[in-house]
């Protein structure tokens, strides 16, 4: 069994539900991730973020057998307010994504989507678990330290839209 599939369909937390992107979701997907500032620190969220990327988001990649992503959802209204999941690679830990709508910002959401998800990681049996972050986002770093994640390695950035700037590399373990 790869471990993509051995994490749970749903994962539920106080307020979110973490859950399998969906074709109703796509308008929320696309105004939530064609904001610059939501993409910008990300890997590899395009700006603009149009209506053919969400859908291919929702086909593809929610399918894929090396991505493991999640809607964040609100259990009280199930709209998504951003994406978490893991990146999977032979030869490498899963790494950790994610990202929150600006409107959702600072509400503790994204601590909280990321610490369910490492529980359900440790569930199924993934042991290690990567992050990249700019040294630049001190917001996002404190989502990863509040998921139990700890500072591996400063280096910098090789990936275009940030090549050369400081990163850091951080680890969660269970």
């Amino acid at each position: 069994m790869r471990l993509r599939d051995a994490l749970p369909e749903t994962i539920d937390t106080s307020r979110l539900c973490l859950r399998q992107p969906v074709a109703s979701d796509l308008e929320a997907l696309v105004a939530g991730a064609n904001n610059k500032k939501v993409s910008e620190p990300t890997a590899s969220l395009p700006f603009p973020y149009l209506e053919e990327h969400g859908r291919g988001f929702i086909d593809r990649v929610a399918q894929s057998a090396e991505q493991r992503p999640y809607a964040i959802t609100r259990r009280d209204s199930d709209d998504l307010i951003g994406i978490v999941g893991l990146s999977f690679r032979e030869t490498a830990p899963a790494e950790l994504g994610y990202w929150l709508s600006e409107a959702h910002w600072g509400q503790g959401y994204a601590s909280e989507a990321a610490r369910a998800l490492m529980a359900a990681a440790q569930t199924a049996g993934i042991a290690t678990i990567r992050a990249r972050v700019l040294a630049a986002n001190p917001a996002s770093a404190r989502v990863l330290e509040k998921a139990g994640f700890t500072l591996l390695e400063r280096t910098h950035s090789l990936i275009e839209r940030h090549r050369g700037k400081p990163l850091f590399i951080m680890e969660w373990r269970a």
